[in-house]
């Protein structure tokens, strides 16, 4: 009786401290424009990506992302592609956005200055 109790207090103790661990992964909702149509969505947890469409012009989407994400740290317009960075919270956050046809594809990268904490 006494093993196997023992055994079950070890068992319990383990599904204890994965389940801490398993809550200790930070979660991340990524916010997108109204019309999106997302192709692609892992944002269940930090790294987190997703990408979508949307018809929304340029200026609309880098204003949408400054409400969400604060003012813009860095900017890069190259091979069609304008990239946007954000710092909010210890987070690096990244909006790339480039012409699909008549739709615009916006890319959002969230990741943590030190992605192993």
């Amino acid at each position: 009786m006494r093993v196997k109790l023992k055994a079950n207090y070890i068992s319990l103790t383990f599904l204890a401290l994965f389940s801490l661990t398993v809550s200790a992964e930070k979660t991340f909702d990524i916010p997108v424009m109204d019309d999106a149509i997302i192709f692609a969505d892992f944002n269940d947890k930090i790294p987190a990506v997703i990408n979508y469409f949307t018809s929304m012009t340029v200026a609309d989407i880098t204003g949408f992302y400054k409400i969400a994400y604060g003012e813009i740290s860095y900017q890069e317009a190259k091979r069609g592609r304008l990239t946007l960075a954000f710092h909010p919270d210890n987070l690096i956050i990244r909006v790339i956005i480039s012409q699909q046809n008549n739709k615009r594809q916006v890319d959002v990268i969230v990741n943590t200055f030190n992605p192993k904490q």
